[in-house]
């Protein structure tokens, strides 16, 4: 018999205190349960889609009349090729008894875009940039560019500052033009207007929605930082995990912007050398105000049981961005609008961890401080201004290994159980959740934890949302010597969900690489595919320099064969398992032994 068209649709919520496989809804009937597509229609640029759903394990699944795959779990998933046009997708899954289900979907392909025809005369609106508002110098390059009919004359003209700026065709219908900032020249959120000439009679025009502010006696303009974990940028590019960044500041550190594009002002840190701060960070100050400057005088190294603490002498707070340095290990800190009048350095006895002070002016206005490490591991360090204007690099040091037999013991580990509340993650095919997943895995790992002495800091104790910053925050007033984050991998719509599985770790600064190439051997003793060990990975809590700190993406939620082991709570126990394994031999390798100092 033939059933009439019903699809069951369950989201598993997570109760607090079940696992994850409690939350997913067994049915001994048949069901249907869809994952992706999420909606009746699609709309597929790529042509490619991938799908995801469950049902009975022992029930077809079929895809447009093609059988596909069904796993223990009752999962099933495919990645699946459409043509240009309008496609129907029919998902069916049939009991052994030959009942079925199904669901109807359309998957549209739009055509490739097309080069506008050289008639009617054209120009495509949406293709004029500059598309974001804009602050330019002397010097600056304005470059404008616009799609339109091939083949044509074309210029552009700057409200209040040039006309007939000409622009040359670059490929067929692709049209570039560029302006020098004169000295000369001002303007005041002025309008950029292209024109495509057919002849004298006939053109078209059409205005960029960006506007240019031309400032050159206005610029450059100091800027005073602002807001909680301020950040410069390396570019204006970004992703889903924003912007590259440079590093993070201090509130009331000073700043000399250049220009700005769209939100983010451009910071001149030296000559050739720029990051971007985002306008959310900056107060911009009277025109007046003189530039951040100041000369470094002397330099000190103190220390004491825990920390060793490098001072810099300087008249204001200046920019700085800082980097690690391995074999051998140290800690380099530019510091921009700063010049030398270094005459002497001071290094203490008590600056054990520390073992020499050093440093460079590699540029105009361009100061690097050297700090040589006399321990062999990164464990942190904290840049601040304190007492007014004198810059501080507070450098941890080695934790001391108490227990012999336990080198966790009196430790202080963050444990971080990615997304959570809202940010939900990830979804497998059986609609398991991300936010479940690496809850119920961090449990594991802060019982294991407990019994081997450590104290654990958790940044998400339920199932409600914790932000980044603020997690960021908990480890850190926390005490942690180190931070692990617990993630399920995902891939995109548009590739393979069988074909791409496994275990990864990732980190940011190079001298935190040996956590997560140790935790990454350790999770592949599961039997897990490799996907690699990532760095320079721009997410939030791979940010801090304060604690050596990694991300473990513990397996692929979208692939079916990894999601029934995040399923399986005996496979998360030991995953937390095989992470306690790799903590206890990153400690016991980089940690200090009691009775050693930091030069032994």
């Amino acid at each position: 018999m033939k059933l009439a068209y019903v699809v069951l649709l369950v989201i598993p919520i997570l109760v607090f205190g079940q696992t994850p496989a409690d939350s997913v809804v067994k049915q001994d009937s048949l069901y249907l349960r869809m994952m992706i597509p999420n909606r009746d229609t699609l709309r597929v640029p790529t042509g490619r889609q991938r799908i995801a759903a469950s049902t009975h394990p022992h029930a077809k699944a079929f895809v447009n009349g093609k059988e596909l795959k069904v796993y223990a779990s009752g999962a099933f998933v495919a990645l699946l090729q459409f043509p240009v046009g309008t496609n129907p997708l029919r998902i069916v899954v049939q009991s052994p008894a030959g009942d079925s289900l199904w669901r109807d979907f359309v998957v549209v392909r739009p055509e490739p875009p097309k080069l506008l025809p050289r008639e009617p005369l054209t120009i495509d609106a949406g293709s004029i940039e500059p598309a974001q508002d804009l602050w330019l110098g002397r010097e600056d390059i304005l470059e404008v560019r616009f799609k339109g009919s091939p083949g044509y004359e074309a210029t552009f003209d700057m409200e209040g500052v040039e006309s007939g700026i000409p622009m040359t065709e670059q490929s067929e219908g692709l049209y570039i033009g560029r302006y020098i900032v004169k000295e000369t020249d001002e303007a005041h959120e002025g309008r950029v207007e292209v024109r495509l000439k057919k002849n004298f009679w006939s053109s078209e025009k059409a205005f960029a929605r960006g506007k240019i502010s031309v400032l050159p006696l206005e610029l450059p303009r100091v800027v005073e930082v602002k807001g909680r974990r301020p950040f410069l940028n390396a570019g204006l590019g970004e992703d889903r995990l924003g912007g590259a960044k440079l590093g993070y500041l201090q509130a009331g550190v000073r700043v000399p912007v250049s220009g700005k594009v769209g939100r983010q002002y451009r910071v001149q840190l030296s000559e050739g050398f720029i990051g971007w701060l985002p306008e959310d960070f900056a107060t911009v100050l009277p025109w007046e105000t003189p530039l951040p400057r100041s000369l470094v005088g002397s330099l000190s190294a103190t220390g004491n049981p825990r920390e060793d603490i490098v001072t810099i002498s300087l008249g204001e707070k200046l920019p700085y961005i800082s980097d690690q340095q391995v074999n051998p290990p140290a800690i380099t800190v530019d510091v921009f609008g700063a010049t030398s009048n270094t005459n002497w350095i001071t290094h203490h006895l008590s600056a054990a961890g520390v073992k020499t002070v050093s440093w460079d002016q590699v540029g105009t206005d361009h100061y690097r401080l050297i700090i040589a490490l006399n321990h062999a591991q990164h464990w942190g360090y904290d840049i601040g201004y304190e007492s007014g204007s004198a810059l501080r690099v507070r450098v941890r040091r080695p934790p001391l290994v108490m227990n012999p037999d336990s080198a966790l013991a009196g430790m202080v580990i963050a444990v971080d159980a990615g997304h959570g509340g809202e940010n939900q993650g990830a979804f497998g095919a059986t609609g398991a959740r991300e936010m479940d997943l690496t809850f119920a895995t961090a449990l594991h790992l802060q019982s294991l934890l407990g019994a081997k002495g450590a104290h654990v800091v958790m940044t998400r104790t339920d199932t409600n949302g914790v932000g980044m910053t603020d997690r960021w925050d908990i480890a850190q007033k926390g005490g942690a010597h180190v931070l692990v984050s617990i993630h399920c991998n995902s891939i995109g719509g548009n590739s393979d969900p069988e074909a791409v599985k496994g275990t990864s770790t990732y980190y940011r600064h190079t001298g935190f690489q040996p956590l997560s190439d140790i935790l990454y051997a350790k999770m592949l003793e599961l039997g897990l595919s490799q996907f690699g060990v990532i760095g320079s990975f721009n997410f939030t809590l791979n940010a801090p320099t304060q604690f050596p700190n990694v991300l473990v993406e513990t397996a692929f939620l979208s692939n079916p064969e990894d999601e029934m082991k995040l399923l399986d709570d005996g496979f998360r126990k030991r995953m937390a398992e095989q992470i306690v394994a790799g903590l206890e031999e990153f400690f016991r390798k980089y940690g200090e032994p009691v009775g050693m100092s930091a030069k032994d």
